[in-house]
């Protein structure tokens, strides 16, 4: 065993020593600012577009944000559809943004362009995808792990196609402190061991890079496993029962209720969405270029002459679930 584990060790070693010299243009850390083109089309009836101008490496400022296009426009189906401007933040739409209200169905087609003075005009295009195909969703502690709560999410892919889905689950602290009400609210990471269409880590991988994780709690992935198939997403957390207690500091007393509850949003990604997020994993999780042993990746864009994302994203939401009783 000593002797595989060596083998590998040194197999390692003469595969990744060459990319510790890593050459790049000098004209690429020259290059001039760019328009970026931020929107996800599809989650609810309100588009926004966001426009910002880029700062290249070898420039000095910061990036400005928030830019108003004189001729920004939108077609669905190749049909146009009219943008509005808002300076201020309305319900909804952040101040200095570009949004329009439009329904869509699956399979729409939508494309923006966009120019700003100085700036190369920029363009970019995704189709709206079908909603997630969910079946059910449960909570319960799972039956050889009571301290683990698990969340069951069943859904049904549609095998013509293929598919890309996210999930997220939220998790909200309501606190009551001598009566007065306070919350938190965060996103969670969760347990992956049972799940494995998320936990793809094994072998080399799990050997080189142990800590994987998924950016900001997005989790992410395509149907090349289940095509056509009905599945249950299988994701853990630590369980942790409702309370109800008292504190004493000398004279003060207070009373503390705290209960529990979690939220998930899946969703259902183009395949522009799908390659934006995995790209912005494998940078989070590409440990090995803080070790000059990898160069960093660069972020997908398909938005032409420009930097960002247009990609389709169809939310759907559960209510706030209480938490489980303890038996």
């Amino acid at each position: 065993m000593e002797k595989f584990l060596s083998g590998i060790f040194v197999f390692v070693t003469v595969i990744l020593l060459p990319s510790c010299t890593y050459y790049f243009q000098l004209d690429d850390v020259a290059e001039s600012p760019k328009l970026v083109m931020y929107s996800y089309p599809g989650s609810g009836d309100t588009t926004i577009v966001r426009l910002s101008r880029s700062l290249p490496v070898s420039a000095k400022g910061a990036i400005v944000s928030g830019l108003r296009s004189p001729d920004i426009r939108c077609t669905v189906n190749g049909t146009p559809v009219s943008l509005q401007w808002t300076a201020d933040s309305l319900p909804g739409v952040p101040a200095g943004s570009h949004y329009l209200v439009t329904a869509y169905r699956d399979g729409d087609c939508v494309e923006f362009t966009a120019s700003v003075e100085g700036l190369k005009a920029v363009s970019a295009a995704t189709v709206i995808p079908v909603s997630f195909p969910l079946l059910s969703v449960e909570m319960k502690r799972k039956s050889s792990e009571p301290s683990t709560l698990q969340f069951l999410i069943r859904f049904k892919d549609e095998a013509s196609r293929t598919d890309y889905y996210a999930v997220k689950i939220e998790k909200k602290m309501m606190y009551w402190k001598n009566g007065v009400y306070s919350e938190e609210r965060y996103l969670m990471a969760l347990d992956l061991k049972d799940e494995p269409l998320l936990d793809t880590f094994s072998g080399l991988d799990e050997m080189l890079l142990p800590d994987k994780e998924f950016y900001q709690n997005l989790y992410f992935w395509d149907d090349e496993k289940i095509q056509g198939k009905e599945y249950t997403l299988r994701l853990n957390t630590s369980y942790g029962a409702d309370y109800e207690t008292d504190y004493e500091w000398g004279e003060e007393k207070e009373h503390v209720v705290c209960k529990k509850q979690y939220r998930i949003s899946l969703y259902s990604l183009s395949e522009e969405c799908y390659r934006y997020l995995k790209s912005l994993n494998d940078q989070h999780s590409n440990q090995l270029t803080s070790s000059e042993l990898a160069p960093i990746r660069p972020t997908y864009t398909n938005v032409r002459n420009g930097l960002g994302l247009v990609g389709g994203c169809r939310l759907m939401q559960t209510d706030w679930m209480d938490n489980l009783k303890e038996d």
